[in-house]
Formats: structure tokens, sequence, C-alpha cells
């Protein structure tokens, strides 16, 4: 699922969401937008935050997620 639609469904402002992840609201904006990439490290915070509804192969296909959660090792 999208991180848009995520917030959506379960009404969930962006300010709200940014304080939950320790982030500012301008980032989540910019990454609802497209303006910049969810970075890596946080893919596996949004993942949990999200209780899994929004997967990190989501959040940003640069990475080898498969690969990760194989290695057991944690992206921080």
């Amino acid at each position: 699922m999208k991180l848009s639609d995520y917030l959506s469904k379960h009404k969930i402002s962006q300010t709200t969401f940014a304080a939950q992840l320790g982030v500012s609201q301008g980032l989540v904006y910019q990454w609802l937008t497209g303006k910049r990439p969810v970075a890596a490290e946080q893919c596996p915070k949004i993942e949990e935050l999200t209780g899994g509804e929004v997967r990190c192969e989501e959040l940003n296909d640069r990475v080898d997620w498969a690969f990760v959660r194989a290695s057991g090792e944690k992206v921080t």
C-alpha cells in the first residue's frame, strides 16, 4: 500500500505521522509528492509504524529488500 493511501485510510495527518516517526511534516509531504525519496533508513520504521501495511518495497525500490530481509540485519 502506498503511504498516501495508508494515511488517507486511517485518517492520519501528515503532521501526526511525522511526529510519530520523528521527522518534519515537510519531509512527509516531500515523500508523498515524490519530490524526495524515502531514505532506506526510514523504510523499516515506516513499515513497523504502519503495522506492515506500507512495505519497504513500496517506499524505496532502490534497495534489495529481499536480501536485507533474508540477512536478518536491520537497516538503521
